[in-house]
């Protein structure tokens, strides 16, 4: 590993006009304690990624861009979502880094917590992954909505580390491998851990956010879990065929039942067993074939999606 890595913060920002400054004086300052301590290059930058905000945020990064040299940036041409957003920037710092960390405009997360990303970096590891303490300074609603999110996830069978959003340090070789996978729907807290390469933990405390609000709403949230579970399970399609089989099953043993006191007792009321069987019988057969041809056409869906996932409208190089 190298002694002095260029480094490269990634920032996503979306309509973050109010908390900009903020951001970059508290990047700036642990990014200069690390070239001070020669943990990094001198060359080391800032790069913010704007994912088509509609207030200033763009003319705020080129802005700072004139009068800091460490300020870079990236404008998408509309907001194409946090993960395109901060994929995007991974892509365009890795050819001209060695290592870079994603982090959130709010720095609700520890800025501090880089330095001992870069520490681990030294150490050995090619991926460093930020993990959040405790929940303390979430809403109970908050709190109670994550907990649901990543217990959905272990059980779609998603690889995911529990109170880890998009706080980490990747290498180079790291973000090209990432690169590889499809772009659409990518979720890169489960494509991380999907490379193999030697990584690490880092645990950081959060805080509140100072400044404006936050843009993940329950919407985003929900579109997030939903980008992270098509993306690295067909686990759903499963649930689908399973469903079709019990019912089918189920369908079965209805008819055996209604046939006995059809033939034998005769107490049924007529037309009843000709009309509600072949309506159980039908909708089974018809989820059990939907989850086989599903389980097809999520696989053929994961492997052949070629769609851009952002448009690139300009950079600050």
């Amino acid at each position: 590993m190298l002694s002095k890595p260029k480094l490269a913060i990634v920032v996503p920002c979306f309509n973050e006009m109010e908390t900009l400054s903020f951001c970059f004086h508290g990047l700036n300052k642990i990014l200069d304690e690390m070239k001070a301590a020669e943990m990094v290059s001198g060359d080391s930058i800032i790069f913010f990624v704007d994912d088509g905000s509609v207030d200033q945020t763009w003319y705020a990064i080129k802005d700072l861009s004139l009068k800091k040299p460490c300020v870079k940036g990236l404008k998408l041409s509309k907001n194409f979502g946090h993960q395109p957003a901060l994929l995007a920037g991974l892509i365009e710092v890795s050819n001209n880094c060695d290592i870079s960390i994603s982090i959130d405009a709010d720095l609700q997360q520890d800025p501090r917590a880089m330095i001992d990303f870069v520490e681990k970096y030294r150490a050995g590891a090619e991926i460093v992954v930020g993990v959040r303490n405790n929940r303390n300074s979430d809403s109970f609603f908050k709190k109670q909505t994550s907990k649901i999110f990543y217990r959905l996830m272990e059980l779609m069978g998603v690889q995911i580390i529990p109170n880890h959003a998009d706080y980490r340090l990747l290498t180079s070789r790291a973000i090209f491998s990432i690169s590889k996978f499809s772009r659409h729907g990518i979720f890169l807290r489960s494509a991380c851990l999907k490379l193999g390469f030697k990584t690490e933990i880092s645990y950081f405390d959060v805080t509140k956010r100072e400044f404006g609000e936050s843009k993940y709403s329950v919407k985003k949230m929900l579109q997030l879990a939903l980008h992270g579970i098509t993306s690295f399970s067909v686990a759903p399609l499963r649930i689908v065929g399973f469903l079709g089989f019990w019912l089918f099953l189920l369908t079965l043993i209805m008819g055996l039942y209604v046939g006995w006191h059809a033939l034998v007792a005769g107490d049924t009321v007529p037309g009843w067993a000709s009309t509600v069987l072949p309506i159980y019988f039908i909708g089974g057969v018809q989820l059990l074939c939907l989850g086989i041809v599903g389980e097809y056409i999520g696989k053929i869906y994961m492997a052949v999606q070629d769609r851009p996932s952002w448009i690139v409208e300009e950079v600050i190089e």
